[in-house]
């Protein structure tokens, strides 16, 4: 059965994903923690035979070898999420939205005849130019 639900440590968040199981996510959000590893046996009442078999399903499904290759690659497929960082982002969303209901609205000026006329100047189509302009610049 695959994990239905987040698992939120208290600075690592597990979300769903990578086909684990939610003891294999709590066991790799306890891992990303720091928690040793007989602490989180003890927890989910699991021998050290037990808790190894875990460790070897987290890392299949993760295409890890060894412990911290099994953390790392969990953040990099998005199944872990530091907590700092949501709440970072949260802010700043915050702050952008405040901002843009601020921000004073402000008419575009629009471009002159000659300064369009400078911007097509340096422009050539891909066919090497129309007969009608300039060779210089097709």
């Amino acid at each position: 059965m695959n994990a239905c639900a987040q698992i939120q440590g208290e600075e690592v968040i597990g979300l769903p994903g990578q086909n684990l199981t939610e003891n294999e996510l709590f066991v790799l959000v306890s891992l990303a923690e720091g928690v040793p590893t007989p602490v989180i046996a003890e927890k989910m009442q699991l021998d050290t035979l037990g808790m190894r078999q875990v460790e070897s399903s987290i890392a299949g499904k993760l295409a890890a070898k060894n412990k911290v290759h099994m953390i790392t690659r969990g953040f990099t497929l998005g199944v872990l999420i530091p907590q700092a960082l949501c709440v970072l982002l949260c802010f700043i969303s915050a702050l952008e939205i405040d901002q843009d209901f601020t921000r004073p609205k402000s008419q575009r000026r629009s471009r002159s005849l000659t300064e369009h006329s400078r911007c097509m100047r340096g422009f050539t189509s891909p066919a090497g130019g129309s007969p009608g302009r300039n060779s210089a610049f097709a």
